[in-house]
């Protein structure tokens, strides 16, 4: 099969959550297929580069004149207004065509990609839910107006969602897995204190739960450094909140950092503490997992994919401060619990493989091209070294 993902950030080095999944499957499935990813223009991760999918690349939108434009009260405010000029661009330049001639079928993973994309290709395509979506005008629209007929989510949690809160049918559970090789117990750690560590990494939103974990570090009574990974609006927030609680000078702000660099901050972490709020999956506590290191986060059902309560993690309710500073605590004085928690969670993130899904997901775009009455174009591929 021919298949294409479509995503303003799926190639770069400083990817989210999102379109690193979207990034590993593409990966994945180019080792046995025509795979074409469609982004913008960057600084490109080294697994997308190496891998046997062909990059096509349109001009790099992510400017500050398109983050101001994404504060205006649109229907699609929820999405960056880079990704609708992406989608224009790509109507105007060659991008449509080049879909068109060379892809059997078309990966999209947010609304107005999908809404727009679907009406102007020629192929079938097919719609990844992979965050917690709420209705609204943009989903009426959106769902009048969608030529997708078939979708898949990231969890069990968000199919339900999608399903009986939205109204998709979703096709397919397609779950993100792990690079065993890349997340492991063995990284090099990236940096080294004198007390224990804890580790964040998310945006820095009020919904990760970022100012929750501020609060129960300055509850706590043993001495910790918090390092804290990820950017957001709300950073400057973040430090004047640290300054209040007079933590300024237990807590460091790295700002952003590569998805190739994150294990190394997972093995230096004594804990990694995820406290959010909503989440669809929350891959980042899996990585940790992978990596050995206990992990803190909240009771939400998307992350009982994964992990289980007291078996290999800890789970607090969303937004419990008090509850978040007892966790922390009791395990910050308890090295072999966190020892057992680490290996336990290693064991459980292990089995999520991303061939495995990807497997999944090349039987859905199967499915997606048959329904639509299409032949692929080309036979799958056999394996070659990329040049």
């Amino acid at each position: 099969m021919r298949i294409g993902f479509y995503h303003d950030s799926i190639g770069t080095k400083h990817a989210g959550g999102i379109a690193v999944y979207a990034r590993q499957l593409a990966v994945e499935l180019s080792s046995s297929n025509e795979v074409y990813v469609y982004t913008q223009d960057g600084d490109m991760a080294h697994e997308l580069a190496a891998s046997h999918a062909e990059i096509v690349t349109t001009p790099n939108f992510d400017v500050p004149a398109f983050e101001l434009l994404s504060s205006l009260p649109l229907p699609v405010s929820s999405q960056p207004l880079t990704k609708l000029a992406m989608i224009a661009w790509s109507s105007y330049s060659d991008v449509i065509d080049h879909i068109n001639e060379h892809v059997d079928v078309l990966i999209c993973f947010n609304m107005p990609d999908d809404l727009l994309l679907s009406n102007l290709v020629d192929v079938p395509t097919i719609r990844g839910f992979l965050s917690d979506v709420s209705g609204g005008v943009g989903t009426a629209v959106h769902k009048r107006y969608t030529t997708t007929d078939t979708n898949f989510a990231i969890s069990p949690y968000l199919a339900d969602h999608v399903s009986t809160s939205l109204g998709y049918a979703v096709d397919e559970v397609v779950l993100p897995g792990l690079d065993a090789d890349q997340f492991h117990e063995n990284a090099e750690p990236a940096f080294s204190c004198d007390r224990p560590s804890i580790l964040f990494v998310g945006r820095l939103i009020e919904a990760k739960g970022i100012f929750d974990l501020l609060d129960a570090v300055a509850m706590l009574e043993t001495p910790v450094h918090l390092r804290v990974i990820g950017t957001g609006h709300a950073e400057s927030e973040v430090r004047r909140r640290c300054r209040e609680l007079d933590i300024e000078d237990d807590v460091t702000l790295e700002g952003e950092v590569s998805h190739d660099e994150l294990p190394g901050y997972y093995t230096a972490a004594d804990i990694f503490c995820l406290p959010t709020h909503v989440d669809s999956f929350a891959m980042v506590n899996l990585e940790a997992m992978g990596c050995g290191t206990p992990v803190v986060t909240t009771d939400l059902e998307a992350i009982k994919t994964y992990l289980t309560p007291d078996e290999n993690g800890v789970v607090v309710p969303p937004g419990d401060t008090d509850a978040l500073e007892t966790a922390l605590s009791e395990l910050l004085l308890d090295p072999s619990r966190r020892q057992i928690l680490g290996a336990r969670s290693r064991d459980r993130a292990r089995q999520f493989s991303w061939r495995q899904q990807a497997a999944r997901l090349e039987r859905l775009c199967a499915v997606a091209i048959e329904e639509a009455g299409t032949e692929p174009k080309h036979n799958a591929k056999v394996e070659s070294t990329p040049s």
